[in-house]
Parts: structure tokens; sequence; C-alpha cells
């Protein structure tokens, strides 16, 4: 009875580097992001509320 062994191995190496990647992004879009998160967040909490008030 043959009997098949399967083996993967992957390696890897994680870097990191020392310069600021958060001031990539400014203070401005920043909150413009943050704003339209909120409203995205807003529309789909109103859409799934009256989703629910009209089951009878």
């Amino acid at each position: 009875m043959p009997i098949e062994i399967r083996e993967l191995i992957i390696k890897t190496e994680i870097s990191t580097t020392t310069k600021n990647d958060h001031a990539a992004i400014a203070d401005k879009d920043l909150e413009v992001l943050k704003r339209q998160l909120l409203e995205e967040c807003k529309r789909i909490i109103a859409a799934k509320t009256n989703k629910n008030n009209y089951k009878r």
C-alpha cells in the first residue's frame, strides 16, 4: 500500500523600517476619512433600522 507524505515549508522574513509611515497621511486627510467613515456607518445603521421597522 503506497503512502504519500507531503511537506510544505514556507520561510519568511519580516522586517520593519524605522521611518514614520504615519506621517505620510496628512491630518486633514485623516479627518476627512474619519468623517466619511462615520457618515457611512450612520447611513448603514439607519437603513437597517428602517428595514426592521417595516417587518410585522
